[in-house]
């Protein structure tokens, strides 16, 4: 009879990082499948916000069901054999690479959004993109190493490649948040109450999420650099792509609750065209005193906010006009 391999001192920093990263990632698929069922069902938006949510699900959907094949890999049909646990698998591709397409396609989304609210901010928007490709870049970087060494344990060999990916990932979530924040809060002094009211919750929205993924982003290039020859840092990289993409989500659906506000219509032009105008008059004003100075449509209303699915062409942009008027969300 064999002897059996006694498995190594540390199984339980090993497996747990990788198990816990695991069961995360399904976590918030769960989630953003619910985010996706909601924007599915409530919005009929234009075909370009369409294929870019559903891109990002599909993409999502390969990401878990990669993740799938590597828990199968470590913990199933490798069960016993402690040296596939070092072993990447798909991981470094359903990780770094799947991260840094859907980091790219959502912060290149807001920094798109930041353009429509003033297009004076074109350079804010410049230097969004280039750091968010600066991140991607790294990200993929460390993909590729992990993927030529065959293992995780890579020590200060990753730390290069973490560092320019968190820098170039924190910079960009930064300026998105105060760039938002900023351009939010200055149209606030010029709008009613209760356009001053959703304001602040977009504001609290887009400024949650983002330190959110700071933190996240952060803490995995400390593990790195606390932990260099563990694999503790594959636990929040395996859900940060989870939370970009649940952030492009809620930030759609979150038409849903502005609805509710009374004396406001819901209405949007970020992706260049303005909302339908049935049962409503319609009046373009040359707003002198907006920080963008741009033509923008009011669409007068009255009463509460409709609660029929969003016309083609309404997207979440963060700008409120009118007492009870429109509210360009």
């Amino acid at each position: 009879m064999s002897t059996p391999i006694s498995p190594p001192s540390n199984i339980a920093e090993i497996t747990a990082p990788l198990l816990l990263g695991i069961m995360w990632n399904w976590a918030l698929y769960g989630a953003l499948a619910v985010q996706f069922y909601v924007y599915s069902y409530n919005f009929n938006d234009r075909k370009l916000v369409k294929v870019l949510v559903y891109s990002v699900f599909a993409l999502e959907t390969l990401q878990t069901a990669l993740t799938g094949a590597d828990a199968n890999y470590w913990f199933v049909s490798g069960f016993g054999n402690f040296e596939r646990l070092s072993r990447p698998f798909a991981s470094e591709y359903d990780v770094p690479v799947m991260v840094a397409i859907i980091a790219v396609i959502v912060q290149f989304f807001f920094a798109y959004r930041i353009w429509v609210i003033n297009k004076r901010c074109l350079w804010i928007c410049i230097i969004i993109c280039l750091t968010s490709l600066t991140a991607a870049g790294g990200t993929l970087v460390g993909g590729i190493r992990t993927a030529i060494q065959g293992q995780f344990f890579q020590g200060g060999a990753l730390q290069s490649d973490a560092l320019v990916s968190v820098v170039g990932g924190v910079v960009c979530e930064v300026l998105i948040a105060s760039t938002m924040t900023f351009l939010l809060l200055r149209e606030k002094a010029h709008i009613s109450r209760t356009g001053g009211h959703i304001l602040t919750k977009i504001v609290r929205l887009t400024i949650e999420t983002n330190v959110l993924i700071c933190l996240l982003t952060i803490s995995a290039l400390l593990m790195v650099t606390i932990f260099p020859d563990t694999n503790w840092f594959t636990c929040p990289t395996a859900i940060l792509g989870k939370l970009y993409s649940n952030t492009l989500f809620v930030s759609l659906n979150n038409r849903i609750s502005l609805r509710k506000e009374p004396n406001v219509r819901v209405s949007t032009f970020a992706l260049g065209s303005f909302p339908a105008t049935s049962n409503s008059s319609t009046r373009h004003t040359r707003d002198e005193d907006s920080p963008s100075g741009t033509l923008k449509d009011t669409i007068l209303s009255h009463g509460r906010a409709s609660t029929r699915p969003a016309e083609d062409g309404e997207l979440d942009s963060g700008l409120v006009h009118g007492d009870k008027t429109s509210v360009s969300v």
